[in-house]
């Protein structure tokens, strides 16, 4: 079941809580509405969970977001975005692998594809800079001789 996953940045994202006291997550009634600008790199994504995180309670938190919407039969799906450790309202450390199945979460996937993008946008703005300069062909110039007029004394 390798299926290639897409994050879904339509719906809010469910933040829980995970307590190592418990097997269950807890479900911190919380939604964050995350848009894929927010996810451009490490430091911005860590920027904008800062605006949230001011007032949780340390530990760990996972984001996770809707893989298939359910109905009265069947349950919502969700996946994980990331992990996150909180300590004293601040995030502390994103989580690369997961701790259960060691898969990398799907947040660095992105991550390498903006910086991806970021690179080619810059090679593409420094071969524009760069203008290879055509060599210069220096011009033979002949020196002209002066002549000098002797200036006669008169006796």
């Amino acid at each position: 079941m390798d299926e290639k996953i897409k994050v879904n940045f339509l719906k809010p994202m469910l933040v829980l809580k995970i307590r190592d006291a418990y097997k269950a997550p807890y479900h911190k009634n919380k939604f964050l509405i995350i848009k894929k600008s927010d996810c451009l790199g490490l430091r911005e994504f860590k920027k904008f969970m800062h605006q949230f995180t001011g007032n949780w309670s340390s530990g760990s938190y996972d984001l996770q977001f809707v893989i298939y919407s359910g109905n009265y039969i069947q349950n919502t799906v969700y996946s994980t975005l990331i992990r996150i450790d909180v300590r004293d309202g601040k995030v502390v450390k994103l989580w690369k692998n997961s701790p259960y199945n060691k898969k990398e979460y799907l947040i660095w996937e992105i991550f390498r594809e903006n910086s991806e993008k970021k690179k080619k946008k810059l090679a593409k703005l420094a071969k524009k800079t760069i203008v290879k300069k055509k060599p210069v062909k220096k011009k033979i110039v002949k020196k002209k001789t002066i002549k000098k007029k002797i200036v006669k004394k008169k006796k």
